[in-house]
């Protein structure tokens, strides 16, 4: 019979298998789905998102900016209603491109400096394709936004679930009376990654 601390340990890992896998189906599901659309882009090439114009406005701040990039984009969505997360900044003496991250499509917002014309282009139209595949690219957890820390904790829960999957799937195909199966599959695994990696990092 096994000891008390060896079923103890049967019930955690199954059960922590099972409900962090059933809490994370939507993330697990997203990272599965847009993979093989990375996978297989040529396939998605129809459903891939163009820029296209949304707004033109005029931007002239009535104080000097502040000299980091990154607060002067800031400002400038603050000034279109577009506050969020930023992506990326792109600035030189003529111009400044943001690029603000949006699970239905990617915002680009260039702003010329002399004339204050600002022109906000987004990745249109919205659709499945594109919503699946920025929602994997979101991540970390410098934006000062609130869904944006949450989703990093997610991201963080589910790469740590990752790894409780699989210690715990070897752990309950070891404590299997019959192990041979297994144990051709765990080292058919790791010797196909090994050549892989090899070859792949020539």
């Amino acid at each position: 019979m096994a000891s008390v601390g060896l079923r103890r340990c049967d019930w955690f890992m199954r059960v922590s298998h099972l409900y962090t896998g059933l809490f994370l189906v939507p993330w697990m599901t997203i990272y599965a789905v847009s993979a093989f659309c990375l996978n297989h882009r040529p396939w998605f090439a129809d459903f891939a998102s163009k820029w296209e114009e949304v707004d033109k406005a005029e931007y002239r701040p009535g104080e000097p900016l502040p000299e980091a990039p990154e607060a002067q984009a800031a400002l400038l969505l603050e000034s279109l209603d577009l506050a969020g997360p930023i992506g990326s900044v792109n600035s030189d003496a003529n111009q400044l491109v943001v690029y603000r991250p949006c699970a239905l499509g990617l915002y680009q917002v260039v702003w010329q400096r002399k004339t204050g014309a600002v022109v906000v282009n987004q990745q249109r139209p919205p659709n499945a394709y594109n919503f699946v595949n920025n929602l994997h690219f979101r991540a970390g957890y410098a934006p000062p936004y609130l869904p944006d820390r949450i989703w990093a904790v997610t991201v963080d829960v589910v790469t740590i679930s990752t790894l409780l999957w699989v210690f715990s799937g070897i752990y309950i195909w070891a404590r299997r009376p019959r192990k041979l199966l297994g144990g051709l599959c765990l080292a058919g695994g790791c010797a196909l990654f090994t050549v892989l990696a090899v070859l792949l990092g020539r």
